[in-house]
């Protein structure tokens, strides 16, 4: 009879236990027990890793994990949205279209330093967390060791079939081509057309082929892809216009997401001043935080907002430059 109710009792246990892990929520996809916040973000991979870092450090029961991509990252957090799959807690991504389109599928952003943040892609969902300058001139300094000034600089017969720009269409090109068009006049499109320039579909891919020498010049860069290629030792210079012209990158907590608890902590920290200075600190953007070190004053620069190019502002565009640079 002992023998029977020891083994009952052990049986008991194991099912104890069994219903107990049960009882446990599933950590998701990654398996981090709900401890870690995901992060999917298009801002610089310098942005993304001082972010991460002094996160982890001041926040040591939160991991916070940065996936950096380009507008790849659209379909992947649309597709999980739809489906309700686990990944992206927290979306960072240019410009404020998307999260117009998608104010339903944001949770709101309770954090204490929302109280006092200025800046809204969309009020109380969508914070702007940086302002990142596209008007720059990069430069190789070995093929162009004099370097540029102004705008006007990249229409010199040297730099003819050495210049790069952009031809995948978008709200931020159709933005950056009208301010273009606005600040040198209408013939300065198909004048730099002339220069027969190679075509890139972003901004890193056409630094990183200045940097190589593939092309000696490009007409758009941003201050932390910029800085990042220098950190390597690339033989590169660049100018920022200072009216020029900006892309803002807005965060939001993606309303899917099981650990709303700990996005809206890395949502605080991001929010904060300190959060601010770690993410666009050594020169890399503007912060809506006007004063913090090393941040970029960006007040007198021409922000893309939806309103300025909606869907048939970007559809005309897009023929224009098709037709302006002969893109068939």
């Amino acid at each position: 009879m002992r023998h029977l109710t020891k083994c009952v009792a052990v049986l008991a246990a194991a099912l104890s236990t069994t219903l107990l892990a049960a009882c446990v929520p599933a950590a998701g996809f990654f398996g981090d027990g709900g401890r870690t916040v995901h992060v999917y973000s298009v801002a610089a991979p310098s942005q993304n890793k001082r972010l991460e870092d002094a996160f982890n450090a001041s926040h040591p029961d939160i991991t916070l994990e940065i996936t950096r991509g380009a507008s790849d990252l659209v379909p992947k957090v649309d597709a999980e949205i739809a489906t309700g799959a686990d990944g992206a807690d927290i979306f960072i991504m240019s410009g404020d279209s998307w999260f117009l389109r998608n104010k339903d599928n944001l949770a709101p952003v309770t954090a204490d330093a929302a109280k006092t943040y200025p800046d809204w892609g969309v009020d109380g969902h969508a914070p702007i967390v940086s302002y990142s300058p596209f008007s720059m001139i990069l430069w190789n300094t070995d093929a162009f060791p004099d370097g540029f000034e102004t705008w006007d600089d990249l229409l010199a017969p040297e730099v003819k079939n050495r210049l790069g720009v952009r031809d995948t269409m978008s709200a931020v090109l159709a933005s950056y081509l009208q301010y273009l068009q606005d600040k040198n006049g209408p013939n300065y499109l198909p004048e730099l057309a002339e220069q027969n320039p190679k075509f890139y579909p972003s901004l890193i891919p056409m630094a990183q082929a200045v940097a190589s020498g593939e092309i000696g010049v490009a007409y758009t860069a941003s201050p932390a892809v910029v800085h990042d290629l220098e950190s390597r030792g690339a033989p590169i210079d660049s100018v920022l216009i200072k009216d020029g012209w900006a892309s803002p990158f807005i965060a939001g907590i993606l309303k899917k997401s099981p650990r709303q608890d700990d996005a809206q902590i890395v949502m605080d920290y991001l929010l904060s001043p300190a959060g601010q200075e770690v993410f666009n600190g050594s020169g890399d953007a503007g912060s809506p935080i006007e004063g913090l070190d090393g941040t970029i004053d960006t007040t007198q620069m021409r922000v893309l907002s939806e309103k300025d190019t909606p869907p048939e502002v970007i559809a005309e565009w897009a023929v224009r430059l098709r037709e302006i640079f002969n893109r068939g």
